[in-house]
């Protein structure tokens, strides 16, 4: 199991000595995010394309261990990254709250922030032995990969982990129902 954990100094040159593309997956550290990512970079590897999935070590464990119907430290072609970032407090849930938001999980987004420039270097790092990387991270990591567009042979791709309908509410919840002009004639 050791082996499937690269860390950031090994994994670019023992993985992508000949590869032509290279997928990085930007996962928001929750589980729902990390899971659907986890599941999208198996469909990836598939097609003999390395997959590099960021992020924290903890993380990274979290979701390997979470993860259902197949094992990942069987895929040769997904290669768990563990990226810095400074210590945080990880506090229990609190079941009585009188608000049901999972506040527990915030240092770890708070924390998360840091990943900029590590995401960023570990790419760059990346770009001198692939010919093209597709970064794909999570819609609320937006912030982690703003610098991408700077490295010539990687493209950015945001992964929205809730569906079209949830997400055209929330828009429509924003900026209000828009008109239906058959109904208003």
């Amino acid at each position: 199991m050791a082996s499937e954990n690269h860390s950031q100094e090994n994994g670019v040159q023992n993985v992508m000595e000949v590869a032509q593309v290279a997928v990085v997956m930007v996962p928001l550290p929750a589980q729902g995010h990390l899971n659907q990512l986890l599941h999208f970079s198996r469909l990836v590897s598939a097609y003999d394309i390395p997959v590099h999935f960021v992020g924290t070590a903890t993380h990274n464990r979290q979701a390997k261990v979470r993860v259902h119907g197949w094992d990942p430290s069987a895929t040769t072609n997904i290669h768990f990254i563990d990226l810095p970032t400074p210590p945080f407090d990880s506090p229990l849930p609190e079941p009585n709250a009188t608000t049901k938001f999972p506040s527990q999980v915030l240092p770890a987004f708070h924390a998360s922030i840091h990943l900029r420039e590590p995401v960023y270097s570990f790419v760059h790092e990346l770009s001198s032995t692939a010919r093209r990387i597709a970064v794909i991270y999570d819609s609320l990591m937006a912030y982690a990969v703003q610098d991408i567009c700077s490295i010539p042979n990687a493209e950015s791709y945001c992964f929205n982990s809730i569906s079209a309908f949830s997400l055209y509410s929330f828009y429509w919840e924003v900026n209000g129902k828009p008109a239906d002009q058959a109904l208003e004639s």
